[in-house]
């Protein structure tokens, strides 16, 4: 009796467990949830903020996206091309290919960054540093700048591809969830 509770109460556990995509899906809409939340939430907030500060901040809500984003976005890339590799050679491979869509959607999220969003965060860059030396509470001189090259601008441009980044994850999400949950076996 001892020993049929234990190995019932193990396949209980074991069968609990979140499954690869599950665990995927967690973390795609923490990424999606979080870019999208910085667009939403952080950007708008931070209007009225002299552009100093303005920059300072973007820069270090930048930093942690950098650090937290990108991995997240490449594991749970490698999890749905597990799960389309594993599915390939199957009667099910229909569901492999969902798979597949979900992982390139997941991780576009890098080159998308990379292209379409270089210019603008190489622009904040440098508004970054040469507000090195202000303190965060005076304005830099933007009187030079370009029409649409001020902090605010550049910082509301950013703040739309930073959505738009946002949905790509999004979208390997619920990709992710159709195939495992809608799509028959």
């Amino acid at each position: 009796m001892t020993s049929a509770f234990l190995s019932g109460t193990l396949i209980a556990q074991i069968s609990s467990r979140p499954t690869i995509p599950e665990k995927s899906k967690q973390m795609l809409t923490r990424i999606a949830g979080g870019v999208l939340a910085v667009s939403y939430g952080f950007v708008p907030s931070m209007s009225q903020a002299p552009n100093t500060l303005l920059v300072r901040e973007w820069q270090t809500a930048y930093g942690r996206g950098v650090a937290a984003a990108p991995p997240l976005a490449l594991v749970s890339t490698f999890c749905y091309f597990y799960l389309s590799y594993s599915l390939s050679f199957t009667l099910n491979h229909h569901k492999g290919e969902m798979y597949a869509l979900a992982a390139i959607a997941t991780g576009s999220i890098v080159p998308f960054t990379l292209v379409c969003m270089k210019t603008v965060n190489g622009k904040l860059n440098s508004k970054v540093e040469k507000s090195k030396g202000l303190h965060r509470s005076e304005e830099m001189n933007e009187s030079k700048d370009k029409k649409g090259d001020s902090s605010q601008e550049l910082l509301n441009r950013w703040a739309v591809l930073n959505f738009t980044r946002g949905l790509l994850p999004f979208a390997g999400a619920c990709l992710g969830f159709y195939a495992s949950f809608f799509m028959t076996s």
